[in-house]
């Protein structure tokens, strides 16, 4: 990954390479804790495919860093600032605004815009929290072997 400037974005690819790699995962695992397949998993890393906010948010259940992934910035969660916006804003415009398939309201995209802001701070989608309570946190398995 290309060390970026002060004033450049690292692009949502790059950055969800960068998770995975850190946290020493192939991208069939890291597929995995998304909800997708290997295959899935390369064509996000490719740019080929963007991320859905599902995938985002089960990888977020499962302990990875979704903030970064959504922004490119490590912040507390107390802490909310213009690059996180930007980011998240980025990502909502590509793949939300910019689909000519579909049509959505400014309503609609201010609450996917608010669900990555909110994912980035660590907000859980109470919906998705109730379908995978019971799931094993395969990081954890992982860690422990």
């Amino acid at each position: 990954m290309k060390i970026p400037s002060e004033n450049s974005v690292v692009p949502l690819p790059e950055r969800l390479r960068a998770e995975r790699k850190r946290l020493h995962l192939s991208q069939e695992e890291f597929g995995r804790l998304g909800g997708v397949t290997k295959t899935a998993q390369w064509l996000y890393e490719s740019g080929r495919n963007w991320p859905t906010l599902e995938y985002l948010e089960s990888l977020r259940l499962h302990g990875i860093d979704v903030g970064f992934i959504a922004t490119g910035s490590r912040q507390s969660k107390d802490h909310l600032d213009w690059v996180i916006l930007k980011n998240a804003f980025l990502l909502i415009q590509h793949a939300f605004a910019e689909r000519t398939d579909m049509k959505f309201t400014a309503e609609q995209l201010f609450d996917a815009f608010k669900t990555v802001v909110d994912a980035s701070m660590g907000v859980t989608r109470p919906d998705l929290v109730k379908e995978r309570a019971h799931e094993s946190n395969p990081l954890e398995e992982k860690i422990d072997e």
